[in-house]
């Protein structure tokens, strides 16, 4: 069986992942990034927005992400721009220091199952007021859309065994303050902090793709099980996935695709 993970997906990842691009707009909005700044996208995928980023500013670009494929697919898609530069990183071990003006990190944070030693990291890597700005999905109900098209797996009687040896890999607090509480305990003053619920319709092809691009990854993961995969259980799982999606589409075959997402801005704090 082939892994599942973003390793296989990097090839596809920038056609599939419509909203991650979607919400990484609004947060580059967020971040008002000059352009004398050095700025971390801190997991940068095949690295769409750190293109974006570099046309913000003359500053040194990097993008991290602990993918190695996807790595290799961003420095193959910004050959030529002297300012960017990739690198395989794990984002609990960035080992920088006092180097970015910004650290931006969209679509990634709920993937950091420490994040307290992911914010120590990034605080070190920061310049005095330094600001770090996050996307992610978040609460129990992250996508209303994948969480019921996951009932489906929970109950169909060929799913149901393995899919109870599924850890959830995700890190998606409920409330804002949780998230603030987390960012000021790491040394950080919280300027914005918000959820908010985001909804678009799609084709149902267009939310499988989504649902691919992101939470596939962890649904389908072999690291996330302690039972062996096989193929016939990723292939009724996608089955089971694709039904629930068409299930929830219009009479026009449109779906209302929602997402809770937290947008948080936070400044490195001088009194640390």
């Amino acid at each position: 069986m082939v892994d599942i993970n973003f390793d296989s997906k990097a090839s596809v990842y920038e056609q599939k992942a419509l909203v991650q691009k979607s919400a990484s707009d609004v947060l580059l909005g967020l971040m008002s990034i000059r352009e004398d700044e050095n700025v971390l996208d801190l997991g940068c995928g095949s690295g769409r927005t750190t293109r974006e980023i570099a046309r913000c500013t003359e500053g040194i670009v990097v993008g991290t992400d602990i993918s190695g494929s996807m790595i290799n697919e961003a420095i193959s898609k910004n050959a030529g721009q002297p300012n960017v530069s990739f690198l395989v990183k794990d984002a609990e071990c960035l080992g920088i220091s006092n180097s970015f003006d910004v650290i931006y990190c969209n679509s990634a944070f709920q993937w950091f199952s420490h994040p307290k030693k992911v914010l120590k990291q990034c605080f070190a890597a920061l310049k005095p007021n330094g600001r770090m700005g996050i996307q992610a999905p978040a609460t129990a109900m992250y996508c209303p859309n994948f969480v019921s098209a996951i009932e489906q797996v929970c109950n169909n009687p060929a799913t149901r065994k393995t899919f109870g040896f599924f850890k959830n890999p995700w890190m998606f607090l409920e409330r804002e303050d949780d998230y603030r509480t987390l960012f000021e305990k790491s040394g950080f003053d919280v300027e914005k902090c918000t959820i908010v619920e985001e909804s678009a319709r799609y084709t149902v092809d267009q939310v499988y793709g989504i649902y691919q691009s992101g939470a596939e990854n962890g649904y389908l993961n072999q690291s996330f099980y302690s039972v062996p995969l096989t193929d016939e259980y990723v292939e009724t799982f996608r089955s089971l996935m694709k039904t629930a999606f068409k299930e929830q589409a219009d009479e026009y075959g449109m779906v209302n695709l929602t997402f809770n997402r937290i947008y948080l801005v936070a400044k490195k704090s001088q009194k640390t």
